[in-house]
């Protein structure tokens, strides 16, 4: 499968993948799902939140904004911000997230070309 080549088009992919309404919430849950080794099931609510939380940090690690500092006893990773990305607006985030996403993404559709 090619590469997403912009925001709306991987968020489309993904939607119909996984048959839900995919935003970037949506996508990072995925990408926590995915680096958790995890399949898509009923998560309770704090689930998800960590799950998206995982997602985000995988994300900005990409690109050197956290380090990885190993796993808690429940074998979470934990990280750290390196930068201070309370610094940054909500809209610098978000853009910054799609935009990681999307490499992400390209990567794995690229490994794994049947998903």
């Amino acid at each position: 499968m090619s590469a997403p080549q912009n925001w709306n088009e991987l968020c489309d992919r993904l939607s119909d993948m996984f048959g839900m309404d995919v935003d970037l919430n949506g996508v990072l849950y995925l990408v926590g799902v995915r680096e958790r080794g995890l399949t898509l099931r009923k998560f309770t609510k704090f689930e998800k939140w960590s799950l998206i939380n995982l997602g985000s940090c995988v994300l900005y690690k990409e690109i050197g904004m956290v380090e990885e500092l190993g796993t808690d006893r429940d074998g979470w990773p934990m990280f750290r911000e390196k930068s201070l990305l309370t610094n940054w607006t909500e809209e610098r985030k978000q853009k910054t997230l799609q935009d990681c996403a999307i490499r992400y993404f390209s990567k794995v559709f690229e490994d794994n070309p049947a998903e």
